[in-house]
């Protein structure tokens, strides 16, 4: 692979730096543009408009997508979505609108994916708002959403759902609101969760129940996923990495519930070489030590996702948008 460094690019040896040199020969190789906005990975004002940061083969399409997603209100970043060439949002669109285009293909991707998939009910949503009444936390661009929701019939018959969140280039999952140390309006520090906060049977001390009212806790508590023993009268184990996990894994079972489905899952894209993201896998043990079912969370990486296109009859020959997908993305480093 060219190193290209033109404009300003990271330099070493980390995920990142190689994420970037790959956006960078990507933009100068595969879609022949040479003008770039200050990095090399950002796409000028006028190439962006037209759709270059979407696969090639499927650009039109998934560029209307985008529009006509953020026509809807809160869930699109229109700028780094169509600019930034690292972007977990765009890479999320890339992948989800194409399949959704093509349900026989995407019934036997996800198959091959996920060992338990016969048929796709409906269509496949991406940036998926929740309705307010689960958790009590939507507000303006506020409040917990999800990537992309697939609506199946698995193995034995039952209406599923998957909840997926897309991962790039970041080196960690969204954190508790309360552990951020950012200043409000006035610029005064906000009112943060000290990390020794306990967390009770009640979840009294929990900032997001007796300030915000947001129904985290209730939800989780309702759910049965989670060891609760392990959580009552000891540390909040959902205060720093894991803390988008939970919530996430959450809205799993909350708007399975709400569909009136039989069972539910949460996914996390990513790929394989970012290990800062996860910490080198230790992210996802503590996660799945606190569930009473580990299975019900997957990490689909994503030389899975090629593997599975491989495997699909017409996934690498006839359908060309998969091959601009993996040498997007599934580079390996």
């Amino acid at each position: 692979m060219n190193n290209i460094t033109e404009g300003v690019f990271t330099s070493g040896s980390s995920f990142r730096a190689k994420a970037e040199a790959k956006a960078r020969n990507y933009r100068v190789t595969n879609l022949l543009l040479q003008d770039f906005d200050t990095y090399g990975h950002i796409l000028t004002e006028e190439d962006a408009k037209i759709g270059y940061n979407f696969l090639p083969s499927m650009r039109k399409e998934i560029l209307s997508a985008v529009r006509k997603r953020n026509d809807q209100g809160k869930g699109v970043d229109m700028n780094r979505t169509t600019k930034n060439m690292l972007s977990s949002q765009a890479m999320c669109f890339n992948l989800f609108v194409p399949l959704n285009l093509n349900k026989k293909f995407a019934t036997t991707f996800f198959k091959q994916l996920l060992g338990d998939c016969q048929a796709i009910i409906g269509d496949i949503e991406i940036e998926y708002t929740p309705s307010t009444s689960i958790f009590h936390d939507q507000s303006g661009k506020g409040g917990v959403d999800c990537d992309a929701l697939l609506q199946y019939e698995n193995n034995a018959g039952q209406h599923s759902i998957l909840i997926m969140e897309t991962k790039y280039v970041e080196t960690e999952f969204s954190i508790c609101g309360f552990r951020k140390n950012v200043m409000n309006k006035q610029n005064k520090k906000r009112d943060l969760c000290p990390p020794d906060t306990i967390v009770n049977q009640g979840f009294s001390n929990c900032r997001y129940h007796y300030k915000k009212h947001y129904k985290y806790w209730e939800v989780a508590e309702e759910s049965e996923l989670f060891k609760m023993e392990l959580i009552h009268d000891n540390l909040c184990p959902f205060g720093g990495a894991l803390w988008q996990l939970w919530v996430n894994m959450t809205l799993a079972y909350a708007v399975a519930k709400e569909k009136g489905c039989d069972d539910f899952g949460y996914a996390v894209i990513c790929h394989e070489r970012n290990s800062k993201l996860s910490d080198n896998g230790k992210v996802f043990t503590d996660f799945k030590r606190l569930l009473k079912n580990p299975n019900k969370f997957k990490v689909i990486y994503l030389s899975d996702i090629k593997k599975s296109f491989e495997s699909t009859e017409g996934g690498f020959s006839d359908i060309g948008w998969t091959m601009e997908f993996a040498e997007r993305y599934c580079f390996e480093i």
